[in-house]
């Protein structure tokens, strides 16, 4: 028959013939011979599915063994073929993918099979789908032969066939024995639709070679140990996650997170507070050991206390256009660790650092890790605060993904509080918040004496790491001040405390804004902060195959 232009002729299989030749050892040698009409297509194979799972009427599962696979053509020749499992069958997968076919392919398949034998106390019998009702193609002719390992009297063998959709009892086929071989034909099968044969034979002609029963590790007497063992397990933990853990860390903050009681409460006091050798703590340390957090406003505060002590000048050359200028004070080894990390992280390009050009987010973060350990090593904590504030952190974002509501906010607020001071570190942060309460008291403005400017300037960082810088300046507002040597404004028409400390604040913004990491509303990197080649939105790429 002519096909008109564009008429694609379906695919079919023209034949399948399969034979099966039973063993005394009880193995089955099958060949499938499958001529396989691809039309006018153009593929590179077939695959064969078969499944390796038999099903009892009790439900139970037993696996037989295949092995000796071959894929022959109708010469004899080899095929390429690539053998896996999926989903209980075994599946061929044969042709070359860097070839096709088309018209009628004929594929010979051979392999071995134990356990496909099914023994009754009568007899013995070999239950099988031929081809199997997976095919999505129509099956034109099939043809079936089983073999035995000696000659049986017809009157002793039975063979039955079925065909038709899965579960179908229809018979649309003949059955026969002669010459010691049981013959089976079937018409046309429609996709969807199999063969099916059941050949009788008396018992003993094969030896019992029965399929291995598929047993779950959970029904094994150990696998139903472990399974309980588990369930007791996850009980356990459940019950320790859900529920005895949130209560644990309430207990554990009322026992250890909470600072001791120091013999000397807060009061009113206008020194810094000192180490056991009596050092007195920098503004930065200060300020972190009272809110045990090593944050920006300790960071600043000893920017100005390093200005302030000489050993930088802070200048404003245009609105707004900050300056930390390197002076001629050499004598850095006076400096605390996370000091002299600041001062040379500062100057690390030159001698003067424009704080709008700045990015000194790594740099920071390092300072106040020095910070921490200095805070450790005077004795102030026993552990790193903020170690501690992250092992809780952790704890609560695990806690989220278990969706342990009541973990997560205890957690996080119970967590930000654990952090413990010693009974020294108590102390001296007692006198720390004195300071405090000293710098934020207005009920005696200075104002008579010019030597209080040095004193507004020393406490200055103070209140700054504190953030009252603008509360102290009040105190000061009525004196005549000279420009402090450390910093330059602008445009000061007049200088008092105030308009050093308006000035002081912008300039400490620009030492926020370098410090912080630069991102959008929505999370996105900036290109001007750490931006990379492809580090942006779009791009992508491809290849070929």
């Amino acid at each position: 028959m002519w096909l008109s232009a564009g008429t694609v002729r379906a695919e079919s299989i023209t034949g399948f013939t399969a034979s099966f030749d039973l063993k005394s050892d009880g193995k089955v040698r099958i060949t499938e011979t499958i001529d396989y009409d691809f039309g006018t297509l153009e593929r590179h194979g077939i695959f064969r599915n078969i499944p390796y799972i038999k099903t009892n009427a009790e439900g139970k599962r037993f696996a037989m063994t295949f092995s000796d696979f071959s894929v022959l053509d109708s010469s004899g020749n080899a095929r390429p073929y690539r053998l896996t499992r999926e989903n209980d069958e075994t599946v061929l997968k044969i042709g070359d993918p860097d070839r096709t076919v088309t018209g009628i392919v004929r594929y010979v398949i051979g392999y071995t099979v134990s356990g496909a034998v099914t023994y009754f106390s009568d007899h013995d019998e070999f239950y099988w789908n031929v081809t199997g009702n997976g095919w999505e193609i129509p099956i034109q002719t099939t043809e079936a032969s089983v073999t035995f390992p000696g000659n049986i009297e017809p009157v002793y063998v039975k063979v039955l066939c079925f065909t038709g959709y899965e579960g179908s009892r229809e018979s649309k086929c003949s059955a026969d024995y002669r010459d010691n071989k049981a013959l089976v034909t079937a018409g046309q099968l429609e996709a969807g639709q199999g063969l099916t044969i059941a050949v009788s034979v008396p018992t003993g002609m094969m030896a019992v070679l029965e399929p291995r029963e598929v047993v779950n590790f959970t029904d094994t007497p150990l696998g139903a140990a472990l399974l309980a063992v588990f369930g007791v397990v996850l009980f356990l933990f459940s019950l320790f996650w859900y529920i005895a853990l949130p209560v644990y860390v309430v207990y554990r903050w009322w026992l250890y997170g909470r600072d001791p009681r120091p013999p000397m409460g807060e009061t009113v006091w206008f020194d810094a507070p000192k180490t056991r050798k009596l050092r007195a703590l920098t503004p930065g340390e200060t300020g972190a050991l009272v809110d045990e957090t090593a944050d920006l406003r300790d960071i600043t505060a000893t920017i100005v206390d390093l200005a302030r002590r000489g050993f930088a000048v802070i200048e404003e050359r245009k609105k707004n256009d900050f300056y930390i200028i390197k002076t001629a004070k050499s004598d850095i080894g006076s400096l605390q660790p996370f000091e002299e990390k600041l001062y040379v992280s500062l100057f690390a390009s030159g001698d003067e650092l424009r704080v709008k050009d700045a990015r000194l987010v790594s740099e920071v973060e390092s300072v106040k890790s020095k910070l921490y350990d200095a805070l450790v090593s005077e004795g102030f904590f026993p552990d790193n605060p903020e170690s501690v504030r992250t092992k809780y952190t952790l704890l609560g974002v695990a806690a989220l993904v278990t969706l342990n509501l009541p973990l997560v906010l205890i957690a996080f607020i119970f967590g930000r509080a654990m952090p413990r001071k010693t009974l020294y570190g108590a102390q001296t942060a007692a006198v720390g918040v004195s300071l405090k309460n000293f710098l934020t008291s207005q009920e005696k403005p200075l104002g008579h004496q010019a030597k209080n400017q040095l004193f507004f300037e020393k406490l200055l960082p103070y209140a700054v790491a504190f953030g009252v810088e603008r509360i102290w300046a009040e105190r000061f507002s009525d004196i005549t001040m000279q420009p402090p040597e450390w910093y330059r404004g602008y445009s000061w028409r007049s200088y008092n405390s105030m308009a050093l400390t308006d000035s002081l604040r912008s300039s400490l913004g620009s030492v926020v804004r370098a410090a912080t990491p630069t991102s959008s509303s929505s999370g996105f990197s900036s290109g001007f902060s750490g931006g990379s080649s492809g580090g942006g939105g779009g791009g992508g790429g491809g290849g070929s195959w």
